[in-house]
């Protein structure tokens, strides 16, 4: 073989070996990622709504049916600092750990690491209705709100971070 027939050889068996692993590996969207991805990532998840920018609600947020997704971003093309979903009029899903249910569909939505980080993680503290949890990859604040239950993904490094900020705005007027 030739230096040029070898070298191009080897490039197209790295190449097909690239597209296998993209091809079955799952894609996520996950705080910390770019908003595009995200975008991206929604519109291939038969679940989610398409999500549009709320200049308000600094995110990209959707409804589709009894389930709301957002993913908060700190400009318009930034990186997401955290997402959520919340199910509505559906009261045999509750976001815990142990609401097979509410797990199914987490794995539906991301897939099964995220479903299990969320399911082994360890309860953190609850501040006020919010619940939070510390998993290997992730963190999570799950609560109950009106009509239904919320679930929200934040980096595991700002846990402690949204568990202050929790904290003072039980006693002090915040913007949520």
């Amino acid at each position: 073989m030739h230096k040029s027939s070898k070298f191009n050889y080897l490039t197209q068996v790295a190449l097909s070996a690239i597209a296998v692993i993209l091809a079955i590996t799952p894609a996520n969207a996950l705080p910390e990622q770019n908003i595009n991805t995200v975008v991206k990532w929604a519109k291939t998840r038969s679940q989610l709504p398409t999500l549009r920018y709320n200049s308000e609600a600094h995110g990209y947020e959707g409804t589709k049916g009894k389930l709301y997704f957002y993913a908060d971003v700190t400009e318009e093309n930034g990186t997401v600092t955290k997402e959520g979903i919340t199910v509505s009029g559906d009261s045999s899903i509750k976001f815990t750990t142990k609401n097979a249910k509410a797990v199914k569909l987490l794995q539906n939505i991301y897939n099964s690491n995220i479903a299990n980080d969320f399911q082994k993680s360890r309860y953190a503290t609850k501040v006020g209705r919010d619940q939070f949890y510390r998993g290997q990859k992730f963190a999570y604040i799950t609560a109950a709100v009106q009509g239904g239950s919320s679930f929200q993904i934040i980096p595991l490094n700002k846990l402690q971070e949204f568990i202050d900020s929790a904290k003072y705005c039980q006693t002090n007027q915040c913007d949520i």
